[in-house]
């Protein structure tokens, strides 16, 4: 009967250990990677009118948090105004980005749950819609 009762505790902590190293493994996102984002926000399937962008980032994140781990201000590149963050690694991300369509005149924003597999340069469209 003690024998029982002392591999019940044993297989309970391995268990316990287990889905700790899980979650450890399951929240790598952030620094330290190779993963490069670019990400163009997009309001009516158009990019090019969106001016004073800035893209948020949460790390580990696949819903909307009420803070964010960084932010990038966007950047006119190749006429299209892009938010970049390098040097991440691979796991969830939620982003998040704010702006002004020229051609509405009016605020945008809109946010995703994006999931880097690979560490490589990717490119992103993030669709944002009037801010109300």
């Amino acid at each position: 009967m003690r024998t029982k009762g002392l591999l019940t505790i044993f297989c309970t902590l391995f268990l316990f250990q287990q889905s700790c190293n899980r979650k450890e493994k399951d929240e790598n996102a952030g620094k330290g990677g190779n993963a490069t984002l670019n990400i163009v926000m997009k309001h009516h399937n158009e990019s090019k009118n969106i001016l004073n962008g800035k893209v948020y980032i949460k790390y580990n994140a696949q819903d909307a948090p009420s803070a964010f781990d960084d932010s990038v201000n966007c950047v006119s590149v190749g006429g299209v105004s892009t938010g970049t963050f390098n040097s991440l690694k691979k796991g969830k991300y939620y982003l998040y980005g704010t702006g002004y369509d020229t051609s509405v005149s009016q605020a945008v924003k809109g946010g995703l749950p994006y999931t880097v597999n690979e560490e490589v340069n990717l490119n992103i469209t993030l669709p944002v819609t009037e801010a109300h």
